[in-house]
């Protein structure tokens, strides 16, 4: 391939790019202002400024759009991770603080509540295993640096990584029903709902599994 062959693929890879950050920036202002619900593939061509046969060339279904969403937010969730959470947290304050970082990062959780039955099983083959290889990857840099601020050995943190991700996806589950309004529920089982808020579901959990893997962190 020539130089001036590079060029030109170097610009169209930028501008495919570009155009897929404004398709992914535009369903986010969708979601936010309408639900999920509401989104729908003419609308966000629309909203995209795109024709709808452009936008699926960058997305084919909705479901593939938001496991592309969910992705940059897993993104967003590990790299605050990273930063955010020292070496000489105790358990409860790293289970609290993967709490909040997974609250206050947009679409994050609710794209995990709805990541395996809603999302991935309608998505095709090849986004979808691209999407996990992403997934993957973002998956073990959490791993390790959980390692690093927990000191638990490396044949262990894979297992204690993962329960700590599943406590996490069957807590923002339950979340989803935590947020009902409340006046469309009989009296009597009102607090069944609200006691599966997010936080008060997942961080005793998540501290339950650090405090038994710190224990046995091999001591500096």
């Amino acid at each position: 391939m020539t130089a001036d062959q590079n060029i030109k693929r170097a610009r169209s890879d930028a501008q495919k790019a570009e155009r897929q950050a404004a398709i992914l920036s535009a369903a986010r202002d969708m979601i936010d202002e309408d639900g999920f619900d509401r989104v729908t593939m003419s609308a966000l061509a629309k909203r995209a400024g795109l024709a709808k046969g452009t936008l699926y060339l960058y997305v084919r279904s909705k479901e593939e759009l938001f496991l592309l969403l969910f992705v940059q937010a897993m993104e967003r969730v590990v790299s605050r991770f990273k930063t955010e959470t020292r070496p000489g947290s105790n358990a409860a304050q790293i289970a609290k603080g993967i709490a909040k970082q997974a609250q206050t990062t947009p679409l994050f959780l609710p794209m995990f509540a709805r990541l395996v039955a809603m999302i991935e099983s309608n998505v095709a083959d090849e986004p979808l295993f691209a999407a996990k290889r992403q997934m993957m990857v973002l998956s073990a840099e959490w791993a390790t640096h959980l390692a690093h601020v927990t000191g638990v050995a490396p044949d262990r943190i894979e297992p204690l990584a993962h329960a700590i991700m599943m406590a996490m996806q069957g807590a923002a589950q339950f979340d989803l029903s935590s947020q009902r309004d409340p006046t469309d529920l009989p009296e009597d089982i009102r607090d069944a709902f609200s006691r599966y808020a997010f936080s008060p579901s997942f961080e005793p959990s998540a501290r339950l599994l650090l405090e038994a893997a710190m224990a046995k962190a091999p001591s500096e």
